[in-house]
């Protein structure tokens, strides 16, 4: 048992379904505990917390979906989307036979909803030594030929020697790696993983994998040189971007390619922030009252 008191639980609690209700969703009751915000807990103290927050009125659960109650916050419900199953399917066929990818993962809505449930698919990749720009440029080959630009949401890629995230470690960038759902080689996501244990400063009761290191063949230097020389073009082609990134939203280094031309980060975090101000105002009423 920690020495967290059950207030402050109770508090992780609703915080962290009102970072979820940005998104327009509640969360899954199985995986409420790796998710929790701030605070490290038991399941079992997790448990009571959440018994306690019911009695009171402030969450609801419906179909293992927990969120916070309409009466405090009104919820959010998600327009359906209407996405082409078929074309869906052959584009990740055709991903997975994609040269020099190390793996690849669901990440942002797709992560989250799921594939039936978004309107284009979000993925993470990371990709051999020195080939990021090699395998972006097959995929954006791909994307033109099936004409999916506006399906294929492909704009974060590292390769392996840049696979610890060094970049914005923040609430918002930890929650999007541990959501991350494997696509392609778990193996290597897990060592991912395994390599950014800085999230758990965000969420600490996520579990880590314990992972050895996973060493690639020097022989990929070679194509050196080609990545170097489609890094230049796509410097080229994304310059207002870049110029105009101050956030780092967009990114196109040797080992990482960023491309959030619509970065919502920022906005996420702020908005997140304002809202719990005024959550607490109405919480801390509710305790006095």
């Amino acid at each position: 048992m920690s020495d967290i008191s059950k207030n402050d639980i109770e508090e992780a609690i609703e915080k962290t379904l009102l970072y979820y209700k940005l998104f327009n969703s509640g969360i899954n009751l199985e995986i409420l505990h790796y998710f929790l915000l701030e605070q490290k807990v038991s399941k079992e103290e997790l448990g009571k917390a959440l018994e306690s927050l019911i009695d009171k009125k402030k969450i609801v659960i419906s179909d293992d979906m927990i969120y916070l109650n309409k009466e405090i916050e009104t919820l959010y419900t998600r327009k359906n989307k209407t996405v082409d199953s078929k074309l869906t399917q052959k584009l990740l066929n055709v991903l997975n036979k994609v040269p020099f990818v190390s793996a690849i993962a669901f990440s942002g809505g797709t992560a989250n909803y799921g594939l039936e449930n978004h309107e284009d698919i979000d993925l993470f990749i990371i990709t051999k030594p020195f080939t990021v720009y090699v395998v972006y440029l097959i995929i954006h080959i791909i994307s033109l030929i099936y004409r999916s630009r506006k399906i294929l949401c492909i704009n974060y890629l590292v390769d392996e020697k840049a696979i610890q995230i060094q970049l914005q470690r923040d609430l918002f960038t930890a929650h999007q790696i541990i959501a991350l759902k494997p696509f392609k080689n778990a193996d290597y996501l897990r060592y991912f993983l395994s390599s950014n244990d800085w999230v758990k400063k965000h969420y600490p009761n996520f579990i880590i994998p314990d992972t050895k290191r996973l060493p690639s063949s020097l022989l990929y230097s070679l194509f050196r040189p080609f990545n170097i020389l489609i890094n230049l073009l796509y410097r080229f082609r994304y310059n207002k971007y870049l110029v105009l990134s101050k956030d780092g939203s967009v990114v196109l280094d040797e080992h990482v390619i960023k491309l959030h031309t619509n970065d919502y980060r920022v906005k996420i975090i702020n908005e997140f922030h304002n809202q719990w101000k005024r959550y607490s105002i109405e919480r801390n009423k509710i305790v006095i009252t």
